[in-house]
């Protein structure tokens, strides 16, 4: 019987912190010295585990459990469900793989807030003993996505793939003041000091990107927009209290067809999603260009 669902599981804390510190006795300790978090931890781990449980003992027959680690675009393709079982960072991360709709189940909702899952374990398999997710019942959004070019002064290039939610260009060391010139199409530079910019799709616009906007703008426009808008959007963070009145690009909105342009002027990186790794050099003279990207996130929501 063919598989139908790739489930990608995220390791718990507690599992991580295990294997790095390889004791019991020495990761108690350590969560003492971080204000007692052990019964937060276990616990989450726990719900965790048991969740995960519940889930493989309905669908392992139909299904492949892997961890994310493990992931890779070949073996991916050969399912037509991929699977998120963690919270949204692992969801984030396991997007990247996507080309097939793509499922978010929330692994832990006491502690996790989940906001780009839509199904908790229970929720799903109400839904999959329905059969909802096969003979094309099932709905999908078609979230936006953010894609890139960076061009090297030595002539090379490089892709830096789809953003599902958030995109950094800052300085290499990060209290340093980032420098660089920033453009939309063929419009007129300009030069900027700031602690970063910062690039957001609807998907990230709830996160990160909402916490940077100041509130004189927050005052007058709510920063979430639709997961599926055809924009992105980007912020200078913290750019001077002199500064903020005067730059043209402090928060814009880049549209389809549309070209967001940044030339460096420091020793700065681009990162993707905040994944390391999809951190990317960016040194002086380097250019970037970010769009739209023409291909979606397929995304199944519950009706």
């Amino acid at each position: 019987m063919q598989k139908q669902y790739l489930i990608s599981v995220k390791r718990t804390k507690w599992e991580r912190d295990l294997h790095k510190y390889n004791s019991v006795k020495e990761l108690k300790k350590i969560y003492r010295l971080q204000n007692n978090i052990f019964q937060k931890v276990y616990s989450s781990h726990v719900r965790q585990k048991k969740a995960f449980e519940k889930l493989y003992n309905k669908v392992h027959h139909i299904a492949e459990f892997i961890y994310r680690e493990e992931l890779n675009l070949p073996y991916v393709k050969n399912f037509p469900f991929l699977i998120s079982f963690g919270g949204d960072n692992h969801f984030i991360y396991t997007a990247r793989f996507a080309s097939q709709p793509i499922i978010g189940i929330n692994s832990d909702p006491k502690t996790s807030t989940g906001a780009l899952l839509y199904f908790d374990v229970d929720r799903f398999l109400e839904y999959h003993e329905k059969d909802y997710f096969f003979n094309n019942n099932y709905k999908t959004e078609e979230w936006s996505l953010i894609e890139g070019m960076i061009y090297y002064p030595d002539n090379s290039k490089i892709y830096t793939g789809k953003c599902i939610s958030e995109t950094i260009i800052r300085n290499e060391f990060a209290d340093a003041m980032s420098r660089y010139f920033i453009r939309i199409d063929s419009k007129e530079y300009e030069e900027q000091r700031s602690s970063g910019l910062l690039l957001s799709t609807g998907a990230g616009s709830t996160g990160w990107f909402y916490n940077c906007l100041p509130h004189s703008i927050q005052l007058f426009e709510d920063p979430v927009f639709p997961k599926d808008a055809p924009y992105f959007k980007i912020i200078a963070r913290e750019p001077g209290f002199n500064r903020i009145h005067k730059f043209k690009y402090l928060y814009c909105t880049i549209k389809e067809k549309e070209k967001l342009e940044i030339i460096s002027e420091m020793e700065g990186v681009i990162v993707i999603d905040s994944h390391p790794e999809c951190m990317f050099s960016f040194p002086p003279g380097a250019k970037v260009q970010f769009k739209l990207s023409t291909d979606k996130l397929k995304v199944v929501k519950n009706s």
